[in-house]
């Protein structure tokens, strides 16, 4: 059994979510690998992170990372990826993850490693590795400037490459990869950007792949939604905390 898609994405936290929702929102195929141990569980409470002033729990800024990535159409599986190898009889990847049967595979076009610590899976397609600069036996990517590794159509972003720890700059590698490589697939897509209706007429320019423009009701009609969906959120986590609390 095989099934296809564009990318494969190793990591669900801060970059690897950030990279999916980029991608998929560019009509990329996504599925992502998720081993539910990222790093953001070390964190005691996320408060650096841009839009939260107050400060967010990890747990839930974990739930609306899986929500946004699922909303956009990325495909996330809770599972450990076990081996990759360079497709034989075309280009790309076959992809398997830990548990599942050896005749179970996902052929994808590009992979994008953005797992902290664990870089064993790429060895065999010959990705360079180099010890990290602090100490300690961890082995991060070789990346250039774009994101890609020495072998072609294997990306890393994030801690993977030695980005800083925080996740808003891990958020920020991983979309800035994944725009490198939507770029690369599509030289014509200008921006993942939203603007307002006749935005473009205005500045007598057709507008670029990529963009949408929205009417003004739309764009009430988006505030609404977006605003009753955070409020629906945090609700759910305060009622979630207070039953935690009871049960002690």
């Amino acid at each position: 059994m095989t099934d296809s898609y564009d990318i494969a994405i190793i990591g669900g936290g801060p970059a690897g979510s950030a990279a999916g929702v980029f991608l998929a929102r560019a009509d990329f195929d996504v599925l992502l690998f998720d081993h539910g141990r990222s790093a953001l569980r070390k964190c005691a409470f996320l408060e650096n992170y841009l839009g939260f002033p107050a400060g967010i729990s990890p747990t839930a800024f974990r739930d609306l990372l899986y929500e946004h990535t699922e909303s956009v159409g990325c495909d996330r599986t809770e599972t450990t990826v076990e081996q990759i190898s360079a497709r034989v009889d075309s280009d790309g990847f076959q992809v398997r993850s830990q548990g599942e049967s050896r005749d179970k595979t996902h052929d994808v076009r590009y992979i994008l490693a953005t797992s902290w610590a664990e870089t064993e899976y790429l060895s065999p397609l010959g990705v360079e590795t180099v010890p990290e600069e602090h100490p300690g036996d961890v082995e991060v990517v070789s990346t250039n400037d774009n994101g890609q590794t020495n072998v072609d159509g294997v990306y890393a972003a994030g801690r993977i490459t030695e980005t800083y720890h925080q996740a808003i700059v891990n958020a920020g590698d991983g979309a800035r990869v994944a725009r490198s490589i939507v770029e690369r697939e599509r030289p014509n897509f200008y921006n993942d950007w939203v603007v307002p209706a006749g935005y473009y007429d205005r500045h007598d320019r057709a507008v670029p792949e990529g963009v949408e423009e929205i009417s003004h009701e739309e764009r009430r009609d988006r505030k609404r939604r977006a605003a009753r969906k955070m409020v629906e959120f945090f609700k759910k986590q305060e009622k979630l905390m207070d039953s935690r609390r009871g049960s002690r």
